[in-house]
């Protein structure tokens, strides 16, 4: 198995990705940062299946979160973007709390989470 971490932004708007690869076999990746790390929401996504040698869909997902929280969304647009990217399976949970966080820093974190991720992914060539 590989490992790579990689944080994008600074302060309370920072976020890091700790992410395994289990060599071909899938990924792994806890998505954590701002003021408060925490499991928020988890997503699970996997290639489409094969049916009679044509691929179904390019990327099916699941998705759970803790009540209240939204940070699954954070894990829906990860988890997609490294299945679509690898074409393995992802499972990713993520964690990311800014007290009264304005939309703009929202939409900041959001950005800072998919680039962490993209930078733990090339950690792991």
């Amino acid at each position: 198995m590989q490992e790579s971490v990689a944080s994008a932004g600074e302060g309370k708007l920072r976020v890091t990705c700790q992410l395994v690869g289990t060599n071909g076999q899938g990924l792994v990746a806890f998505v954590f940062g701002g003021e408060l790390p925490h499991v928020g929401g988890q997503a699970l996504a996997s290639p489409g299946p094969q049916l009679q040698g044509a691929q179904l869909s390019r990327c099916d997902l699941w998705v759970s979160t803790v009540p209240g929280h939204k940070d699954a969304e954070v894990a829906f647009a990860i988890a997609r973007e490294l299945c679509l990217t690898t074409g393995e399976p992802v499972s990713v949970t993520a964690g990311i709390h800014v007290d009264s966080a304005s939309l703009d820093e929202i939409t900041v974190l959001g950005a800072n989470a998919l680039a962490a991720a993209r930078a733990a992914l090339d950690g792991l060539s």
